[in-house]
C-alpha cells in the first residue's frame, strides 16, 4: 500500500490503485480486506498486570534503604521500628501501585477519538441507485467509499473525491485554529499534512458542509496511527527528582553503613563484649537511616500538588512538581496555549484609515480606537456599513451559556464569521435585531474557488441591499466605486494599488483580511445582478478591509516575561503559517530581534546535528508536524536542557511524553494530550505554567531543607554516640534505643511535614533554573550539618555530664535525652532558610512549624513527666532549672547557625563589591 502521496494523485489513480470506484466495495470484499488490513482501530500498548505493576513499585531504590533498616531493626528485636518501617513501605507502594494503574492510558484515549460507526456506500447493485449504509467504524477497510457530513468524526484517513462547501476542523491534529476548506484537486506530493487540503484524517471533526470519500489508510496506518506509533516507541524520560533520589539512596546507605562499622569498630576497641556492641551498631545504622524518609519526600510533593490545584495546575505525576524547578526550555503551541483559539478582529481599515479592536475572544466587550483615541462606532457611518455588512453576509451565530463558573460565550458556525458577529455586536450591532430590520431574501453562498459570499436584504425602502465579503483581491476585482467621507467615488487604479497594499502590510502582521463592499439594486434586477457577480461585472461599492487573529491571551505576555526573567527558553512551535506565528511571537515577546523562524520544511532538510546547533537561535517553529516536534524536543534535551512542553491536541501527545514535563490543557486538551502529560492546567492559561515553575522551585528547596533537617538530627545523634565511645570511656551508652527512636519518628515527625509546607522566599523567580545534575545534599548543606551536630553533640555530652555526675544515670540519660530533642526543635527553625535569618522570614509566617514546636515541646515535657511514659522511655522527672539549662543549651545551634547566615551574608556582599 503506497502511503503520504495520496493527496498528489487524481481521484481515477487513487480508484485505481484501491481496486474500487464511486460505487464501493462489494460486501464480500469488505470482509476479504479486513482480514487482509486488520481491524480499523489502534493497537493497544501492551501494559504491565497489577502483579508486575505492584512488584515494580517495590523495585524502588529509594524503598531499599527501608528493606535494610527493616532487616536490622528486626535482628536487633526493635519491633515497633520494624512496624513503621513497613507501614511506610505499604503506604508508598500503594499510593506508587495507584499512580502507576492510571498513567500509561494514552492509547486507550487515542482510541477514543476513532469514531464508533461511519457512513458508507457497499454491495450497491449493478443497476440502480446505491444505497448508504452504516458499518462500525473498527470494520472500515482501504478502497471504501465514506460519507462526510457537518458533525461527523473522520474514521478513516481518506481522499476527498466530492466536496461540496466541505470544512474540516483539523486542529486536533495539525495544531491550526482555523477549519480547512476542503478540495479534490491533486497537489504538491510534498507538502506536509496541514496542507493536504483533498485528504480527509481519521478523527478530525466535519464542521460544515458535505462530501465523499475513499479510504486510503486505516488503523495504524493512518496519521493519528503513526501519532500512537510515535509514543509507543518514545521511552519515558529518568526526571530530575527520579535521578537525585537514587543519589540520594547512595549518600544514605553509605552514611549508615558508614557510621555502623565506626561505632562496631570503637566499642570493639573499648573492649565493650562483641554481642552488646553489635546489637548497639544496628541501633546506631537505624538511626542514621531516615526511614520516613520516602514518606515524607512524597508528602512534600503532595502539599506542592495541592498548591498548584489551587493555582489551576493539575499534577498526574508528584516527580513532575520538583522537575518543572529544573526546566530551561518550555517548548508551547500557539493555538489554545497561547492564544485563545477565538478569531477575533483586530483591525479595520475603512474611510480611509485604520482602527483598532480591543478585547479578546468571543466575550462582546471592546471599543474602537484610532491613534489609541476611542472613536464611537455608532457616530462614523461608514464603520457602521462595514460592520452591518459584516454580520448580515454571515452564517454565524453568537451566543451565551450559564456555566457553573458563570456565563461563556460560544460561536455556532464557523469562528472566522463568528470574529465578524463580535465585532459588530462590540459596536452595538446586534445580528438579530438587524436580520429583522434588513431581512436576507436571496444568497450566493461561499465558494472556496470563487473565495466570496453575497446575501441580499429587503430594506425598509422597498430596495435591495447587496452585502458582499471576501478575499480582498477578489472582492476589489469587482469592486468600481469607494466610499470615502460619506461620497461613492470612481475607485482610480491608485487607490485600488494603496488598498492592495494595504491589504498586504494587514497580512504581514499575521492577520486574516477579508474585504467588504455592497450596493443597492431593485428588487426586480437580482438574477440578472447575480449573473453580473459571478462575471466580476457587479461593479460593487468598496467598503473596507476588517483583519482578525487567534489573539495572544491577556496573561501570556506577562508569563513569557516571566519565564525570561526566571532564566527559560521559550519556544513557540505550532502548525500554523509562518506569519501568523511570527505575528504572535513578536507580541508576546518570544521572538527578538536576534532569534530566528524556522518552518517544518526546513526543519526537514537539517540533520540532527545541524538542528543542535542552530536552535539555540530559534523561537519560532512554524508548520511544525508531530515529527518535528518530537526532534525540536529530543534537540533541546541533546544541548542539556530540561524540556518542558506544553501542548492541547494529539499532536502534541508524542513530543509532550518525550519531554521532562508535559503539560496539557485542561479545557481544549484532548484525553490524548492529557494522558501523555504530567500535569494539565485546568484553565488553559499558560500563565500557570509559570506558577508551575514557581512551585517547582519552592517545592525542591523544601525537599531540601526537610533532608537537611532529617540528616542533621540522625548526624547529631551519630556523632555525639561516636564521640562518647572514643573521648568518654568511662560513660555508658548515652541514650537507650527507645529514646532514639522516640527522636527519630515523633520529634521529628512532627516536623518535617511544616517544613514541606514552608511559603515561598521571594526571590525564587530570580534565580536561574537548577542544573539538572544538582544534588539534594550539596557541600553547603553538608557543611551545615557538620557545623550544627558538633553543637549539638557538645550540649548533649554536656547535659549527660551533669547528670553523670550526681551519680543518677537515669537522670543522665533523661537530660541528654531530652536536651537531644530540644535541639531538634530549634535546628527545625534553622532548617526554614539557608540564607534568610529567622528575624527576616518572621518566627509566626510558617504557623504549622510554630504549632509543631509547642507539640513537641508538650510532649517531651510529658515524656518525662507522665508514668506510662517515663517507664516506657526510662526517663525521669526535671527540675525546672534543668529545663532552663536545657533550652539555653539546645538554643546554642539556633544562634550558632545564626551567625553563620550573616557572615554567609557577609562574604557575598564583599564580593559583590569586588
Amino acid at each position: 500500500m503506497r502511503e503520504d502521496v495520496w493527496h498528489a494523485l487524481s481521484v481515477d489513480e487513487v480508484f485505481k490503485i484501491l481496486k474500487t470506484d464511486v460505487r464501493g466495495l462489494t460486501i464480500a470484499e469488505a470482509e476479504k480486506r479486513l482480514k487482509e488490513y486488520g481491524p480499523n482501530e489502534l493497537e493497544e500498548e501492551k501494559k504491565l498486570g497489577k502483579l508486575a505493576l505492584l512488584l515494580d513499585q517495590l523495585k524502588s531504590p529509594l524503598l531499599a534503604v527501608l528493606y535494610a533498616a527493616a532487616f536490622i531493626a528486626y535482628i536487633a528485636g526493635k519491633l515497633i521500628d520494624v512496624v513503621v518501617i513497613a507501614a511506610v513501605i505499604v503506604i508508598n507502594t500503594v499510593v506508587g501501585f495507584i499512580q502507576g494503574y492510571k498513567a500509561e492510558a494514552a492509547l486507550q484515549a487515542l482510541k477514543s477519538l476513532a469514531a464508533p460507526e461511519a457512513e458508507v456506500i457497499r454491495g450497491c447493485p449493478e443497476k440502480g441507485i446505491c444505497v448508504e449504509m452504516r458499518v462500525k467504524a473498527r470494520e472500515i477497510v482501504p478502497g471504501d467509499i465514506i460519507l462526510l457530513e457537518a458533525g461527523d468524526k473522520v474514521p478513516a484517513d481518506a481522499r476527498i473525491f466530492e466536496a461540496i462547501n466541505l470544512e474540516i476542523d483539523e486542529s486536533m491534529l495539525t495544531g491550526e485554529s482555523i477549519p480547512v476548506r476542503k478540495t479534490i484537486e491533486p497537489l504538491d506530493k510534498n507538502l506536509p499534512v496541514p496542507e493536504r487540503k483533498n485528504m480527509a484524517f481519521a478523527g478530525t471533526i466535519v464542521t460544515r458542509g458535505r462530501g465523499k470519500a475513499v479510504v486510503v489508510a486505516t488503523g495504524m496506518r493512518t496519521e493519528i496511527g503513526k501519532i500512537a506509533k510515535l509514543m509507543k516507541e518514545t521511552e519515558r524520560v529518568e526526571t530530575p527528582f527520579e535521578k537525585r533520589a537514587k543519589d540520594l539512596t547512595k549518600k544514605l546507605g553509605l552514611f549508615a553503613v558508614s557510621a555502623g562499622i565506626a561505632v562496631l569498630l570503637v566499642g570493639l576497641i573499648r573492649g565493650f563484649e562483641f554481642f552488646e556492641t553489635f546489637l548497639f551498631t544496628l541501633a546506631a545504622m537505624v538511626s542514621a537511616i531516615p526511614e520516613g524518609l520516602p514518606a515524607v519526600l512524597t508528602i512534600t510533593l503532595a502539599v506542592g500538588v495541592t498548591r498548584m490545584a489551587r493555582r489551576n495546575a493539575i499534577v498526574r505525576k508528584l516527580p513532575a512538581i520538583d522537575t518543572l524547578g529544573s526546566v530551561t526550555a518550555i517548548v508551547t503551541d500557539k493555538t489554545g496555549t497561547l492564544t485563545t483559539n477565538q478569531q477575533t478582529v483586530r483591525k479595520i481599515f475603512v474611510n480611509g484609515k485604520m482602527v483598532n479592536v480591543t478585547g479578546v475572544g468571543f466575550v462582546p466587550e471592546g471599543s474602537f480606537e484610532i491613534d489609541g483615541v476611542p472613536i464611537d462606532p455608532k457616530k462614523d457611518d461608514a464603520l457602521s456599513l462595514l460592520l452591518e455588512i459584516a454580520t448580515l453576509c454571515n452564517d454565524a451565530r453568537l451566543r451565551q451559556h450559564e456555566t457553573d463558573k458563570g456565563y461563556r460565550w460560544e460561536i455556532y458556525g464557523d469562528p472566522t464569521e463568528g470574529a465578524l458577529v463580535v465585532a459588530a455586536e462590540k459596536a452595538g450591532l446586534n445580528k438579530e435585531v438587524l436580520e429583522i430590520q434588513l431581512p436576507r431574501v436571496d444568497e450566493i453562498p461561499f465558494d472556496p474557488k470563487e473565495r466570496y459570499m453575497v446575501t441580499f436584504h429587503k430594506s425598509p425602502e422597498g430596495d435591495l441591499r447587496v452585502y458582499v465579503k471576501g478575499a480582498p483581491e477578489t472582492v476589489l476585482e469587482m469592486c468600481s466605486f469607494i466610499l470615502l467621507d460619506g461620497e461613492i467615488r470612481k475607485l482610480s487604479p491608485k487607490e485600488r494599488e494603496e488598498l492592495l497594499k494595504i491589504n498586504t502590510e494587514m497580512a504581514s502582521e499575521g492577520l486574516r483580511v477579508l474585504a467588504m463592499a455592497y450596493k443597492i439594486i431593485e428588487p426586480d434586477n437580482l438574477e440578472t445582478f447575480k449573473e453580473n457577480i459571478k462575471q466580476k461585472l457587479a461593479k460593487l461599492i468598496f467598503v473596507g478591509f476588517t483583519g482578525m487573529i487567534d489573539p495572544p491571551r491577556p496573561e501570556a505576555k506577562q508569563a513569557v516575561q516571566l519565564c525570561k526573567r526566571a532564566g527559560i527558553k521559550v519556544i513557540m512551535a505550532t502548525g500554523d503559517h509562518k506569519l501568523t506565528a511570527e505575528a504572535i511571537a513578536r507580541e508576546l515577546g518570544i521572538l527578538e530581534p536576534d532569534s530566528k523562524v524556522l518552518t517544518g520544511a526546513e526543519l526537514d532538510n537539517m540533520s540532527d546535528d545541524e538542528l543542535d546547533d542552530i536552535i539555540k537561535n530559534v523561537s519560532v517553529f512554524a508548520r511544525v508536524s508531530p515529527t518535528h516536534k518530537h526532534r525540536i524536543v529530543e534537540s533541546l534535551r541533546r544541548k542539556g536542557h530540561v524540556v518542558a512542553v506544553t501542548g492541547d491536541g494529539v499532536n502534541d501527545a508524542p513530543a509532550l511524553k518525550a519531554a521532562e514535563v508535559g503539560v496539557a490543557m485542561g479545557i481544549t486538551g484532548t484525553d490524548v494530550a492529557k494522558e501523555a502529560a504530567e500535569m494539565v492546567i485546568a484553565d488553559d492559561n499558560f500563565a500557570s505554567i509559570v506558577s508551575a515553575v514557581e512551585e517547582g522551585r519552592v517545592i525542591f528547596e523544601n525537599i531540601r531543607k526537610v533532608v537537611k533537617y532529617l540528616l542533621s538530627t540522625n548526624a547529631g545523634e551519630i556523632v555525639t554516640i561516636l564521640t562518647a565511645l572514643i573521648f568518654f570511656p568511662e560513660f555508658p551508652l548515652l541514650f537507650k534505643p527507645i529514646q532514639i527512636l522516640w527522636v527519630n519518628l515523633v520529634t521529628d515527625g512532627l516536623h518535617v511535614v511544616p517544613l514541606a509546607m514552608e511559603p515561598k522566599e521571594e526571590d525564587v523567580m530570580n534565580k536561574p533554573p537548577r542544573k539538572p545534575n544538582e544534588k539534594v545534599i550539596n557541600r553547603e548543606i553538608l557543611f551545615t550539618i557538620l557545623y550544627v551536630s558538633i553543637f549539638m553533640m557538645m550540649g548533649t555530652i554536656y547535659m549527660f555530664m551533669r547528670g553523670w555526675n550526681e551519680g543518677d544515670i537515669t537522670k543522665a540519660r533523661t537530660l541528654a535525652f531530652t536536651t537531644m530533642a530540644m535541639f531538634q526543635v530549634f535546628n527545625a527553625i534553622n532548617c526554614r532558610s539557608s540564607t534568610k535569618s529567622i528575624f527576616e522570614l518572621g518566627y509566626f509566617t510558617n504557623k504549622y512549624l510554630a504549632v509543631a514546636n509547642v507539640t513537641s515541646i508538650a510532649l517531651q515535657v510529658s515524656a518525662t513527666l507522665l508514668l506510662p511514659l517515663q517507664v516506657a522511655l526510662d526517663t525521669t522527672p526535671l527540675s525546672i532549672w534543668d529545663w532552663g539549662t536545657i533550652f539555653l543549651v539546645s538554643s546554642s545551634v539556633l544562634i550558632a547557625d545564626e551567625l553563620r547566615k550573616l557572615v554567609r551574608k557577609m562574604v557575598k556582599k564583599r564580593h559583590m563589591q569586588q
